[in-house]
């Protein structure tokens, strides 16, 4: 069973930017601050000040500097992103980039056809293929451009994360077990919404919550054999409203973790690990073995992805 070992995202190398100087990198008009704010609750985004080699080198040298054992095995390392433009395009950059930092055993894939929930769906991936060897899911992104850097309901973080799987000898052994996945498309909104024909954009509108409600329901009967009675819910940290509404239909607003959406903005592929990181660290007397996380994420597509863990040790 896939065992998720070890995340690594350091808070403390992200720098929050108040909305008003959000401008290069998010062309933000003060109207445009005001509505972010109002409608969503942002105050700030994060943003780390590498450029994007640098940025997720780091990321995967807080992997490896306590997992040393790694670079002498073999394994697979997926980037997980949004941005099809991300990398260079006259250099294999991310095989260079696993060969800078010892994984030169390693095989290299990109996956970004799920947009934001490419980290749930690569899960997805591995565990139906059942994969034996270790892996790394790099996630994390650069706000380059305002183009790419903002949605209608929400803007887009620089959060560099490293989440290590099937770290031990025994594929038990890991903080968290994967007990089971689900991914859902709609590929009939497969644009972003500024792009989208307007019939499409007002049926997004009217489908999007009501398709999102479905599946996760139908998430919940699939995970229904392991499912316990207590579980917690992660939810991406993107459109607060639409969250709430998810969360007051199941009645789990006393259950959710929701992540510092105000103040860090959605990471693309990286909420997950930011916010389970996150919950971790500030609720260590609710996680004990056995305690189970619903972790919840979206992507343009539109592609719904959910995933079930449950807490087995602390090694």
């Amino acid at each position: 069973m896939l065992s998720l070992d070890h995340i690594h995202f350091a808070p403390d190398e992200i720098t929050r930017v108040p909305l008003c100087d959000l401008g290069p990198s998010h062309g933000l008009s003060a109207g445009a601050v005001k509505m972010y704010q109002r409608f969503f609750e942002l105050e700030s985004v994060g943003l780390q000040g590498d450029d994007l080699n640098g940025m997720l080198g780091a990321a995967l040298d807080g992997v490896l500097a306590t997992n040393a054992q790694l670079v002498t095995q073999s394994g697979t390392l997926f980037y997980c992103r949004t941005q099809t433009h991300h990398g260079f395009a006259d250099q294999d950059w991310l095989r260079g980039l696993a060969d800078d930092h010892g994984l030169a055993g390693w095989e290299v894939n990109s996956l970004t056809m799920t947009s934001c929930a490419s980290a749930l769906a690569a899960m997805r991936f591995i565990q139906a293929i059942e994969e034996e060897h270790p892996v790394i899911i790099l996630t994390g992104e650069k706000a380059f451009h305002y183009n790419v850097a903002r949605l209608p309901v929400g803007l887009l973080a620089e959060l560099p994360t490293a989440a290590l799987f099937n770290a031990g000898p025994d594929k038990r052994s890991g903080k968290w077990t994967v007990l089971n996945t689900s991914v859902r498309h709609m590929p009939r909104f497969f644009q972003n919404p500024d792009a989208m024909a307007a019939d499409d954009r007002r049926a997004l509108q009217d489908e999007y919550l009501s398709g999102m409600i479905g599946f996760v329901g139908d998430s919940l009967k699939n995970f229904g054999d392991v499912l316990s009675d207590d579980f917690r819910v992660l939810p991406h940290n993107l459109n607060l409203p639409v969250t709430r509404a998810l969360l007051r239909h199941f009645e789990w607003e006393p259950r959710c973790f929701q992540g510092d959406v105000q103040r860090l903005g959605h990471g693309y592929c990286s909420d997950i690990f930011v916010n389970l990181t996150d919950y971790e660290i500030s609720h260590p007397n609710q996680i004990s073995p056995g305690t189970q996380v619903f972790v919840l994420a979206a992507g343009t597509g539109v592609t719904f992805a959910t995933c079930l863990l449950e807490r087995t040790d602390f090694t």
